[in-house]
């Protein structure tokens, strides 16, 4: 344990070497210590110093300690050891050479809890004379270890409302003492006499609850209130309506069990029928799963299959010795598990096998290639017999799920397993493959990619009319994929993907003599572009329906400038159609409790660019030479634009304070009395029913001043003028 003046030695013997080269003198110089070691050191000129340890005892007439003298003495129970530094320090390290365990039936023990109670002199001497002293008040009780069993009872965390969770902020060393932290509960009464009068005051030190200002102890003379001394209380501290010095919590007796057992995992909630992402579940209520590669890229070998969800995954492996277990060792038996149909019901996965003819395209080895007609055994070494050569037969090397599905339930589920017999060669490795497909039930039944709106990351549908049935039929929109050298020839096609910015595109190699014939290149790059948008129409949203015209949005294709230059200076063509602009406009809008993903519209444009063949830096072979090619880009991107939805204009005061007035909210609509004349009526133009609504007005006028009401009137006012 350390010993209570022990700040930082290091600094001190940096900050001390200035001073005290050229003499030796111990930092510290005295130590009161309550553990079985002790360190200081030596600072100066240490060179032929020796070090002599005694016990000493004061003298009991004066107190005073005897002389120092540097001739040799038993060290007792205490070992010295001494390490130098650098040149002008050493370091000094006592050690309690005994054991701290308390009497039992042991020979070497403590007799009494207080095990060590002396003071030991360390005297640097050098010659015959000392030069330096080193004082060590050794305070060190026995260690306690309980007889009996040790209690298992958990100590439950207290109401942070009542009690705060750190009762001693500063208690920041375990098992040790802090200096000037009161309230820890390590410090002997002894050591808290040393700084008692210098505790850290506040919450930091322990004092949760801050004394009141009615008390008396806490108003000064300077600063007291008007009704001070009368009204003020004298009471303890500790006397105060915070709960936290009163409530020590609770504790409880968990059960017993072994502390390496693993947690129970609860049983899956297995669901009633299968919604989009929901896992498969057997028939014993467990996932159905399939190896899969995680999101850190390791594979998983008992990963859930989510439903309809398409994967393709494959999982290398080091090929050491032949595999026992599944997944690479799995029998058709094992494979054909029941699986929850969602229907109420189960399937039994059919299981068809297949042997691989080509190794080449699971193993990779070191050795020669396995190459398809050729043995295993020679495709590793042509000269050795095939008998000679360990193999792993009947290895699972690929397994392909087909899921069939309609509406929220599966129908069949087939897997396709691919064996092979492997060699073990040392340094190979083994490339499973897994994949999951879910076919619809209905084989005319086109995949969608959303319900009702677009799922991000499903394929943009298109399609084109059926002028014979009226209907839409599926057409790809497409960008370029290339494979291989990235050549145009090669390039395949992948769909866009919903609310997924993407650029892709290949290379066309030409030559000074291709571009010659600049009309001719720039119909071949256009309809090359072309035939990544075949569609005319774009589905609104994910599951269109192909008899319903309402669901699909025409496709805009901008057309090319038709006033391009049909002549072009030699190894020159302009206005190329290199690259296809695909922008698709989508919004969000609430349909189905939710908020919906849809698309507006789709425009497609083309840019143009200017090839040419560069002849320079002293090689004119480009430009002479048919057979030197150059690589020119033609490039797709597609760019979704979100377009924010409409939102409603705000309500009035009015229409927020006077509710009785709001039509939308009641069936008396005083705003709307004179219906015709507002613009509520929305049978005809306003104008119109404006007009017509003003000439009612006035045949009513007339009706009321030409009638009964008027006849009266000229009666009383001709009698009175006769």
């Amino acid at each position: 344990m350390a010993a209570i003046p022990h700040p930082c030695p290091y600094i001190l013997l940096l900050a001390f070497l200035k001073d005290a080269y050229g003499k030796i003198v111990f930092q510290p110089a005295f130590i009161i210590t309550t553990g079985p070691k002790v360190t200081t050191f030596l600072v100066g000129n240490a060179s032929g110093t020796s070090f002599i340890l005694s016990t000493v005892q004061p003298s009991n007439i004066t107190g005073a300690l005897p002389l120092p003298s540097c001739t040799k003495e038993d060290p007792g129970q205490w070992l010295l050891r001494s390490e130098t530094l650098e040149k002008n320090s050493l370091k000094v390290e006592l050690s309690l050479n005994r054991s701290l365990q308390l009497c039992g039936n042991e020979t070497d023990c403590c007799p009494q809890p207080l095990c060590v109670l002396e003071t030991l002199r360390v005297l640097a001497c050098q010659g015959t004379s000392p030069h330096a002293t080193l004082l060590v008040q050794a305070h060190i009780y026995a260690v306690l270890v309980p007889t009996g069993p040790m209690s298992e009872n958990k100590t439950v965390i207290p109401n942070q409302a009542y009690q705060p969770l750190g009762p001693c902020p500063c208690d920041l060393t375990w098992n040790t003492c802090d200096v000037r932290c009161c309230c820890d509960q390590d410090c002997s009464p002894d050591v808290l006499q040393l700084f008692k009068s210098k505790c850290f005051p506040g919450v930091f030190g322990g004092n949760v609850m801050p004394p009141p200002d009615y008390q008396c102890s806490v108003q000064s003379s300077t600063n007291n209130p008007d009704w001070f001394p009368f009204l003020c209380v004298t009471s303890p501290c500790d006397n105060s309506p915070y709960l936290g010095l009163f409530f020590q919590g609770y504790t409880v007796t968990p059960r017993r069990s072994p502390s390496f057992q693993a947690p129970s995992v609860t049983a899956p909630l297995v669901v009633a029928v299968y919604c989009q992402g929901d896992p498969i579940f057997r028939d014993d209520g467990q996932y159905f799963t399939i190896p899969q590669r995680s999101m850190v890229g390791q594979c998983v070998d008992n990963a859930p299959v989510a439903f309809l969800q398409n994967f393709r995954f494959w999982c290398p492996s080091r090929l050491v010795s032949c595999p026992t277990g599944p997944p690479l060792q799995t029998t058709a038996s094992e494979l054909r598990v029941r699986v929850r149909d969602g229907f109420g019901g189960t399937v039994t996965v059919s299981v068809e096998e297949d042997e691989a003819r080509d190794l080449s395209l699971f193993v990779s080895s070191p050795s020669p290639s396995l190459v398809p007609g050729q043995t295993q055994a020679s495709a590793i070494d042509p000269t050795r017999n095939q008998l000679d050569i360990p193999m792993c037969h009947n290895m699972t090397l690929a397994m392909d799920y087909t899921f069939t599905w309609r509406a929220n339930g599966l129908v069949h589920v087939t897997l396709i397993r691919t064996v092979g017999s492997v060699p073990l060669d040392p340094g190979a490795s083994v490339t499973a493959r897994y994949s999951a497909v879910f076919v619809n039930w209905n084989g005319s039944a086109e995949p969608n990619s959303g319900n009702p709106g677009y799922i991000i990351g499903k394929p943009v549908i298109g399609g084109s009319l059926d002028k014979d049935t009226g209907s839409i039929q599926r057409s790809p929109i497409s960008l370029w994929q290339p494979v291989g050298e990235g050549l145009c020839a090669s390039a395949g096609k992948k769909p866009v993907m919903f609310d997924e910015n993407a650029t892709a595109g290949c290379l066309l190699r030409l030559g000074a003599q291709d571009l010659e014939q600049c009309s001719q290149l720039r119909d071949t790059v256009r309809v090359g572009l072309a035939a990544l948008v075949t569609a005319t129409f774009v589905a609104r949203k994910g599951n269109p329906s192909a008899a319903d015209l309402a669901d699909w949005v025409n496709i805009t294709f901008i057309p090319l400038n038709g006033s391009t230059s049909s002549v072009s200076p030699p190894g020159v063509c302009e206005h190329i159609p290199s690259h296809l602009n695909i922008h698709i406009y989508s919004t969000e809008a609430w349909s189905c409790g939710s908020l919906q993903r849809l698309i507006l519209a789709m425009e497609v444009s083309y840019t143009l660019s200017t090839w040419r063949v560069k002849c320079g830096g002293g090689d004119p072979r480009p430009c002479s030479e048919a057979s030197v090619t150059h690589s020119f880009p033609v490039t797709s991107a597609v760019t979704f634009i979100n377009i924010p939805a409409q939102i409603p204009p705000p309500k009035t005061r009015f229409q927020i304070n006077f509710t009785e007035f709001d039509c939308d909210r009641n069936d008396v609509c005083w705003p709307q009395l004179a219906y015709p004349l507002t613009r509520y009526y929305t049978g005809e133009a306003y104008c119109l029913s404006l007009a017509k609504g003003l000439t009612l007005i006035i045949i009513f006028i007339s009706a009321s001043l030409l009638g009964n009401p008027w006849k009266q009137i000229c009666q009383v006012w001709r009698s009175t003028w006769v």
